[in-house]
């Protein structure tokens, strides 16, 4: 229970003023889900059948809840303004329509709100203001940075637990299955996602589908990459493994990976912009004649991917007109995840979760090499 995020709702509705936003508008209906909504309330739903629309104003906060939700929003949240769907014969175009009344400028996240609602205001100026709430969140509070260091220490137990537990033939819905039952008898709320467990040439996937199967883990490279949910909170890592005797280029991918992570958290520094870090991993392994597919990392919080990006540069003069570069700031959270993925042979990645301090960054998880 809290009453803002922490001066947070302040900050933003600074920001959507200096765009002449006159309200904002949080959607979450399903199966689309806004976290912003549990940002600046607190209020939590289960994501899959989640209903609600926030309204962020100079004069306050206004959450639209179904009945089913009302009572318990009611109970939950201080200083702000429950309402009943009921109220408005349940009926989210009848509420926006009393509540927008006089309003010109309306501030949505334009990568979720919907068509059939902008249809209806038509006549209104709508403003993508998500940018200015995942810029907000991307520095973490001391309740999130409590969140995290709780989801983070559980993925420790979790990273052991795989240490101590895999071998070469369990199958990887098996160990799927272990280390889940291990991570939720220590009060986890669930994975952050399905967990990635390959070896072999099926790692070369970065994102592969099934995520685990009946296949048992077998020679070469391979990895495991899972996260846990903690007060909503996100961990996100990946253990990467070296199954039996590797051969040269299977070695050489281990290799440039791994210098790969050390020189990109050696870069880590508040006030550095994050294609730069970007850069000092890729040219690692682009230097050892490979490709580099991603990211090197990502925030992480109340969703998995968050703010900031630790993304390439654009190259395009156009990109670079509507580009707006992101520097490192103290108590963001984030990923370093290099990684390598040759069709054929197999794929490795090693990442961790970062704190970052004014004295450097913090390693919060422990994933290392896992040699079989």
């Amino acid at each position: 229970m809290r009453l803002t995020s922490d001066g947070k709702t302040e900050a933003f509705l600074a920001e959507a003023e200096k765009k002449g936003v006159d309200s904002s508008v949080f959607l979450s209906y399903e199966p689309v889900f806004d976290s912003n909504i549990e940002y600046f309330t607190g209020f939590r739903q289960e994501r899959a059948h989640a209903s609600a629309c926030l309204l962020v104003e100079e004069g306050g906060m206004t959450l639209l809840v179904s009945k089913l939700e009302y009572d318990r929003a009611l109970n939950e949240l201080k200083g702000v303004d429950v309402v009943s769907k009921k109220e408005y014969g349940n009926s989210l175009l009848k509420f926006l329509k009393a509540r927008l009344k006089g309003k010109k400028r309306i501030g949505v996240n334009e990568n979720i709100f919907p068509y059939r609602v902008y249809r209806k205001f038509s006549s209104r100026k709508f403003l993508d203001v998500s940018e200015i709430a995942y810029n907000l969140r991307s520095v973490k509070e001391a309740r999130e940075i409590k969140a995290l260091s709780k989801a983070t220490r559980i993925t420790n137990i979790g990273i052991k637990f795989i240490e101590d537990n895999i071998s070469l033939g369990v199958s990887e819905r098996e160990l799927s299955l272990q280390l889940e039952q291990e991570v939720m008898r220590k009060g986890v709320e669930g994975f952050s996602f399905p967990p990635i467990i390959k070896s072999g040439a099926s790692s070369a996937y970065i994102h592969p589908y099934p995520s685990v199967s009946e296949r048992k883990i077998g020679r070469g490279l391979g990895m495991i990459d899972f996260g846990v949910i903690c007060d909503g909170y996100c961990s996100d890592t990946t253990i990467p493994l070296k199954i039996g005797k590797l051969n040269k280029k299977e070695e050489a991918i281990a290799d440039t990976v791994e210098e790969a992570y050390r020189k990109s958290i050696d870069a880590l520094r508040v006030g550095e912009p994050t294609w730069k870090i970007f850069e000092v991993a890729e040219n690692v392994i682009k230097g050892g004649g490979f490709e580099f597919k991603h990211s090197l990392g990502h925030g992480i919080g109340l969703d998995v991917h968050e703010f900031p990006n630790l993304s390439p540069r654009p190259e395009k003069k156009k990109e670079l007109k509507k580009w707006k570069e992101e520097t490192l700031r103290g108590n963001m959270v984030f990923t370093i995840e290099p990684g390598i993925y040759e069709p054929g042979i197999g794929g490795y990645r090693l990442e961790n979760d970062i704190i970052l301090t004014k004295k450097g960054p913090e390693i919060l998880t422990n994933a290392k090499t896992l040699e079989l």
